[in-house]
């Protein structure tokens, strides 16, 4: 009997043993209040969204293709790609200059009566017919094309119609040399003392003849000339305390010059002394008498 009493005992306890785990199983909502987070799923090595593509292996005795190597296709692109630029930049600065001349070109036949076009720098049907006609008045081949000829004498014969007449160079350079010494005033235009172009604005007006009264405003007058086809009586321009030009003077004939400088008043100097010679700026030709500019 006790045997029995033990084995029964034992089972009891065995079945108890079972049962907990379940129990505890069905307990555990009901003990606790705050409710579960669902599982966050792990991510893949590799996203579903861009599945990789398996690169088939090529058949036996089928060479596989060769890859382009992108290395030597980025160099060859990227030593073309300055040259394009490059040439546009060019082509542009081309453009630019001819519009800019074409432009001078149309104020000219405006001057001359041979357009009513506004300027616009830009080659139009009215500038063609307009340079066809100067052309053959001038015995130039006509072909309405702005060339080198063509754009020469429209600046002469402009400035022929709009340049000071009948004053000689001599006249000129005669009357500069009448105020040799006149000390150097900044902003003087009289006998009394002079600035550069105060002088020079004094002796043109002498000589019954218009000049504006700074020399940058002086530079823009006439045409220009070259140092070997100076004659007595145009202008010449140097860069001095400012850019561009800043001193202006009467040229005299045989490389000189007559101007108001700062250190001596007025004076002769000559073009090939070192001050002025790296100081020269350019020169312009007032007088109609002098003649036209050949190049």
């Amino acid at each position: 009997m006790k045997m029995k009493k033990k084995l029964a005992s034992m089972l009891t306890v065995i079945m108890l043993a079972c049962s907990l785990p379940w129990q505890a199983q069905a307990a555990a909502p009901i003990v606790s209040n705050k409710p579960h987070k669902a599982p966050v799923a792990t991510p893949s090595a590799v996203s579903e969204a861009r599945p990789v593509k398996a690169v088939p292996e090529p058949a036996a005795g089928v060479k596989a293709p060769k890859q382009a190597k992108p290395a030597k296709k980025a160099k060859k692109a990227a030593a073309k790609k300055p040259k394009k630029t490059k040439e546009k930049q060019q082509s542009k600065v081309q453009v630019q200059q001819s519009n800019w001349r074409l432009k001078v070109a149309q104020q000219k036949l405006q001057v001359l009566g041979f357009s009513d076009e506004r300027p616009s720098g830009r080659m139009t049907e009215a500038t063609s017919t307009a340079l066809k006609s100067f052309q053959k008045q001038h015995k130039l081949k006509a072909d309405g094309e702005l060339n080198d000829a063509t754009y020469h004498k429209l600046t002469w014969e402009a400035f022929a119609k709009e340049g000071i007449p009948k004053v000689k160079g001599k006249e000129i350079v005669s009357r500069a040399a009448k105020y040799k010494g006149v000390p150097y005033v900044f902003g003087g235009t009289t006998t009394k003392g002079f600035d550069c172009s105060g002088y020079v604005q004094y002796v043109f007006k002498d000589c019954k003849a218009k000049l504006p009264r700074l020399a940058d405003e002086q530079a823009l007058q006439g045409i220009f000339v070259t140092q070997k086809q100076l004659r007595p009586g145009d202008l010449v321009f140097f860069t001095t305390y400012a850019p561009g030009a800043s001193h202006v003077g009467i040229y005299a004939g045989d490389g000189q010059f007559w101007s108001a400088s700062s250190s001596k008043g007025v004076i002769l100097s000559s073009l090939k002394e070192e001050y002025w010679k790296q100081r020269y700026f350019g020169a312009r030709r007032v007088l109609i008498t002098n003649g036209e500019v050949n190049k």
